[in-house]
């Protein structure tokens, strides 16, 4: 019973002693020497730092000043976006350069109201206020997404982040940052990087936690057979990219039900203003639409991710233990999305993205009923024709072999 055990002192050892035996001995010593809690450890550790100066803590951290990056994110130009995760693998490949241990990552206070100015039309749907709750629900937790991430700092000030990219040596990303001259660097880096060099940019993933959380949901739900999510996006501001809901209800109920089990993951917004009654009769993961940890480890899990081109599908491009099929690339409605801004981005029109494996694709097509169907077809004959270890082709070249002649 709980009541039994000692709370303190010489007893509470003898029953941790007891209980755990020589092992716990052993790990309670070097958690002890790594960093003293007992008020005998701490006095031992004031005793010896007194007779030799040099003796500090900072040695018992798992990197010390000098091995690492400081990637400053500052809102003064950057926005609070999906976006967000081309600069953490931009500071990641910043890091791996420069032969450094991991990162720390500072957000940066901007001038209006602690953002940046944005559009008139954009406010409208997206005011300040709630950019700045994304701060909490995109940037921090797209932060615990990259392995080599040490540390996440809110700077209170732009003077404050000052002073910390003072103290980092030049050890900073973006490279030579300073909160007098903010710059923001998008996806063309990286992306070149990966064309030009090979680079591994899909090096984000899913934390161990989540990955058991989605387990548990997916089984409580009974989504037995092979998952395909269905990422959706239904937004106030620039419809036009919006999904096409007819043509996604339609495809997961043309799912073969022995097979696969389609999860639908709603637009963030869904969630509070309601999901949309033909929705209801698959399973809906709103848990996913609003924990971006949650939300990786399912695309992680999933056998194929679909969606069309937003920002959280950025989750599977740069994660290469995900599959997707992504669509409606181009919007030519939509400055952010013609041709022309997608190369300002660093992606070659109709191609896909350079690190891309087999089963990672874009499809430069609106997602329209017979495009969807033809492309997961696709994706799924190959998938099955290599699922025995065999060399996957590529999937453009596994189209042309497959597709009907005259």
């Amino acid at each position: 019973m709980a009541r039994d055990i000692p709370i303190s002192g010489l007893p509470l050892l003898v029953y941790k002693l007891r209980t755990g035996g020589l092992p716990w001995l052993a790990r309670r010593l070097r958690r002890e020497w790594e960093l003293p809690t007992t008020r005998p450890g701490q006095a031992l550790y004031r005793a010896a730092r007194a007779m030799w100066p040099g003796l500090s803590g900072e040695g018992r951290t798992v990197a010390t000043a000098g091995e690492v990056l400081y990637a400053f994110y500052d809102l003064a130009v950057a926005p609070i976006t999906f976006d967000c995760l081309w600069f953490l693998v931009g500071a990641d490949l910043a890091r791996r350069r420069a032969g450094l241990a991991s990162i720390h990552a500072v957000i940066v206070p901007g001038s209006e109201a602690g953002v940046r100015e944005e559009d008139r039309q954009y406010e409208q749907v997206v005011d300040a206020v709630a950019r700045r709750a994304r701060i909490g629900s995109i940037l921090v937790p797209a932060c615990a997404l990259l392995p080599s991430m040490a540390g996440v700092t809110l700077a209170a000030s732009r003077e404050a982040a000052a002073q910390m990219a003072a103290g980092a040596a030049g050890r900073v990303y973006p490279e030579r940052y300073e909160p007098v001259l903010p710059s923001y660097p998008d996806s063309s880096g990286p992306l070149r990087a990966a064309r030009e060099e090979g680079a591994a940019i899909g090096v984000l993933r899913a934390g161990a936690f989540e990955l058991r959380a989605v387990d548990r949901w997916l089984a409580a739900r009974g989504c037995s057979g092979k998952v395909v999510t269905i990422t959706l996006r239904s937004y106030g501001y620039m419809s036009a990219r919006n999904s096409n809901l007819p043509a996604w209800v339609a495809f997961a109920r043309g799912l073969d039900g022995e097979r696969y089990s389609p999860v639908i993951v709603p637009d963030t917004e869904q969630c509070f203003d309601g999901i949309p009654a033909e929705l209801r009769e698959f399973p809906v993961c709103a848990e996913a639409a609003v924990n971006l940890g949650l939300r990786m480890a399912l695309y992680e899990r999933a056998y194929v991710n679909l969606g069309v081109n937003n920002g959280p599908m950025g989750l599977c491009w740069l994660n290469d233990r995900t599959r997707y099929i992504t669509f409606k690339i181009l919007t030519d409605a939509v400055p952010q999305s013609t041709p022309e801004y997608m190369r300002h981005l660093g992606y070659e029109i109709g191609e896909q993205l350079p690190q891309a494996k087999p089963w990672q694709r874009f499809v430069w097509e609106d997602d329209k009923p017979d495009v969807i169907a033809r492309e997961f077809a696709a994706m799924a004959a190959l998938l099955e024709a290599h699922s025995d270890d065999r060399p996957v082709v590529p999937m453009r070249a596994y189209i042309e072999r497959t597709k009907p002649r005259d």
